[in-house]
């Protein structure tokens, strides 16, 4: 392969100022990119990954990097092909509820643009002024708000991928209830962008709540705020958020449960005084947020998951159990921290049974503790490790359930295996 040669072909495409060569600032775990190009239209993406293939290239789909840690590192010289100019909204109609936009569109510039119309998309993400659509879609990332509003599988309606030829191929419409043929769209959730590159997307909206409130649940030990989590569960209140927190700071305390409530104002207030009744029953202290306050502590707690800005002795993973299992794998996260003496800190979806950890330490420590945690919880993530250990420990847990078949998918969608090599399980 000539590289000079391949540039000028990429450059006649994309245009020479979206052209770069071993960009320092687009690393995975040390490795830098032989290029990084940015097609500023699909049609441009589709004819970059055809150009690359002919190569062929590896191919590593790039956003707003803030989830470029997850997983493995790449297994072989790639190109990085950057989205941040796919920012346009193809199609909206307020009145249907429903959007198209291209992947490289933020979540703040999305949620911004919907607000004019008192409309939301209600996913959450850290650090949404960065993270992208396609990213989000990508990693199946997920938030607080799941509970109440479902995920980016319940809110999806359509797809365009970029397959790892350069074939533009899509799925769904712009049609809510879509129930012709197989639902393509899920294959790309959570994929890693090793099936195609996502290229636009289309969703349903909900209208902005008329009120919202949160109550911030506080304690000195992690059993009465589950108490108030599980009598939330078999009552007839439907918060849209119930996020257990532990070792952040903005909560105030070192166990909190945050209960965020949205809807008609008086079912808001309904929501507080149950809650707070709740609270007091466990002896929990109770504090309404609304306003300022409300959004602040959401956003703060949207934030702690992000792996972004990670320091160099530091790990964060994501757990995904039954709900019923999680305060107990918690629990054993916990101990195992406080043996290995490393300082915890978790967002957990208490009622969705997904929670992300962080801790920080040496290695060793790091080490000894995901291996504990392996053995409560095999079926985790790797979102985030020091250098030295991420190729060491097993990315995806110890059970990866149908991982055959997903090996089969992949061989027939990407039989070359062009598109981000070695980063997930297969």
């Amino acid at each position: 392969m000539k590289l000079a040669s391949l540039q000028t072909d990429l450059a006649a495409i994309c245009g020479e100022d979206y052209i770069c060569e071993q960009p320092a600032d687009r690393q995975i775990y040390g490795q830098t990119p032989l290029l990084a190009v940015a097609p500023g239209s699909i049609d441009e993406l589709s004819q970059t990954v055809a150009r690359l293939a002919a190569e062929p290239l590896a191919m590593v789909p790039w956003g707003g990097g803030t989830q470029q840690s997850w997983g493995r590192p790449p297994n072989r010289p790639f190109v990085v092909i950057e989205t941040h100019r796919l920012h346009r909204i193809l199609d909206y109609t307020p009145d249907d509820l429903t959007i198209s936009v291209e992947a490289g569109l933020t979540l703040g510039a999305l949620s911004a643009a919907l607000a004019e119309n008192r409309q939301m998309l209600p996913l959450d993400a850290p650090l949404p002024d960065r993270a992208t659509i396609g990213g989000l879609l990508a990693t199946a990332m997920d938030g607080p708000r799941r509970l109440g509003y479902g995920s980016a599988r319940d809110l999806l309606i359509g797809i365009k991928v970029v397959e790892a030829t350069g074939r533009v191929s899509k799925a769904g419409g712009m049609v809510v209830k879509n129930v012709s043929g197989f639902d393509m769209m899920k294959l790309y959730l959570g994929s890693f962008g090793t099936l195609a590159i996502i290229a636009s997307a289309n969703f349903k909206l909900i209208p902005q709540p008329r009120a919202a409130a949160s109550i911030l649940c506080r304690a000195a030990t992690p059993a009465p705020l589950w108490k108030v989590a599980n009598a939330i569960a078999v009552s007839q209140l439907t918060p849209v958020a119930v996020e257990y927190v532990e070792g952040v700071a903005v909560t105030g305390a070192s166990y909190a449960l945050a209960v965020r409530t949205e809807g008609l104002p008086a079912a808001v207030e309904r929501h507080v005084r149950d809650v707070r009744a709740f609270a007091t029953q466990f002896g929990v202290s109770a504090e309404p947020m609304r306003d300022a306050e409300h959004e602040q502590l959401w956003a703060a707690l949207n934030d702690v998951p992000q792996t972004a800005l990670v320091a160099a002795d530091e790990l964060v993973v994501r757990v995904t159990c039954l709900p019923a299992n999680l305060s107990t794998i918690l629990t054993e996260a916990r101990t195992a921290a406080q043996h290995a003496d490393l300082p915890f800190q978790s967002t957990a979806r208490s009622l969705n049974g997904v929670a992300y950890l962080r801790v920080r330490g040496p290695h060793p420590a790091l080490r000894e503790w995901y291996t504990a945690l392996l053995n409560a919880a095999p079926q985790m993530t790797l979102l985030a490790a020091p250098l030295s250990l991420v190729a060491e420990l097993p990315a995806f847990g110890s059970h990866v359930p149908n991982r055959e078949l997903m090996q089969r998918i992949k061989q027939e969608f990407d039989p070359t295996h062009l598109l981000n090599p070695g980063r997930f399980v297969v």
